[in-house]
């Protein structure tokens, strides 16, 4: 464990000038960038991307670590290590980094040959990290029982939803009230379906968004307001303690991951293949109130409509005006 300076409650940094420490990892940061290629052990050499975070992704992240000012961080991911360089340079340029950061990552010896780690080292700064190689699903509920409590997270792990939705569910349990969650690669639906759930169901806020690639058209990776979504992205828990969710209930967070599917869509769906069941248990009243209720929430769909106007019809004639037989 690394030595605390007692007179400003930082982590010491072995004589080093917090100036000097800034421009050791600024000059780490630019040699990396710069050339593209990271080292591992036993001369083990990749290139940065597409793992690592771009600059200007870690520099969102360290603007927000810069403005929050963090006693406490931890980070799920570490892959080469720049995302973790930019966020120590701000805590180092807020004045020092007062307690270790936490990272986990079970990947870092066996696929990352120990890159980001020495990373750090090159950088000076490997004294203020504190790195497990468990998974966050195993590492992160251990925190959770030690009652440890953060200022500020990052999430850059597993992509799965499964994997992202865990990630953001403890880390909600070790954030402060007003802490701050930076998620990476939030344009990918699942990780941003695990970020709606914090929004609808946790109450946090979204606060801003970094994204390299400028706005190319429609694509599937859209929020509801038809602009791309982030690359990396920032949410504020609330403050305030949230009342207790009932344990049936949860607000629907998918809405909006897809431009192609729509909760009326889906409403509309079901109650289309109620109304074809009824038809095939000739039951033409029941299959007109399924279809009238469909087209009520989906009034483009077309085959919906035909089956509407087939409920009064004689089914000759219903057959012959859809070109379809009895079970169509």
């Amino acid at each position: 464990m690394a030595g605390m300076d007692s007179t400003s409650g930082t982590i010491e940094t072995a004589g080093t000038s917090l100036g000097d420490l800034c421009n050791r990892i600024r000059a780490e940061i630019d040699k990396l960038y710069r050339e593209g290629i990271v080292y591992g052990d036993n001369g083990f050499s990749r290139s940065l991307y597409p793992t690592s975070v771009t600059p200007g992704r870690g520099k969102f992240l360290g603007d927000l670590v810069r403005e929050v000012k963090p006693a406490a961080t931890l980070e799920v991911g570490m892959g080469w290590g720049l995302s973790t360089l930019h966020m120590l340079e701000a805590m180092v340029e807020n004045g020092g980094v007062r307690q270790p950061h936490i990272i986990m990552d079970p990947f870092q010896e066996k696929n990352y040959h120990n890159g980001a780690l020495r990373v750090l080292r090159a950088a000076g700064v490997d004294r203020f990290v504190e790195h497990h190689s468990e998974p966050s699903e195993i590492f992160l509920p251990k925190l959770v029982e030690q009652g440890r409590q953060f200022d500020f997270a990052f999430i850059d792990g597993d992509h799965r939803f499964d994997g992202a939705f865990l990630d953001v569910i403890f880390v909600n349990k070790l954030l402060k009230p007003g802490g701050l969650m930076a998620v990476d690669d939030t344009e990918l639906d699942a990780v941003h379906l695990a970020c709606r759930f914090a929004e609808t169901n946790l109450g946090y806020t979204y606060v801003g968004g970094h994204s390299d690639r400028g706005d190319k058209g429609p694509g599937r990776h859209r929020n509801r307001n038809s602009r791309p979504r982030p690359q990396v992205s920032a949410y504020r828990k609330p403050v305030e303690e949230q009342p207790e969710r009932s344990q049936i209930h949860f607000n629907s967070f998918f809405d909006d991951f897809s431009p192609y599917i729509r909760l009326e869509r889906l409403a509309s769906n079901r109650l289309a293949h109620e109304g074809l069941e009824a038809l095939r248990k000739g039951d033409r009243e029941g299959a007109r109130r399924a279809f009238r209720e469909a087209l009520r929430l989906d009034p483009t769909h077309t085959k919906n409509m035909l089956r509407y106007v087939r409920t009064y019809l004689p089914p000759v004639l219903a057959r012959a005006f859809t070109g379809r037989g009895k079970d169509g």
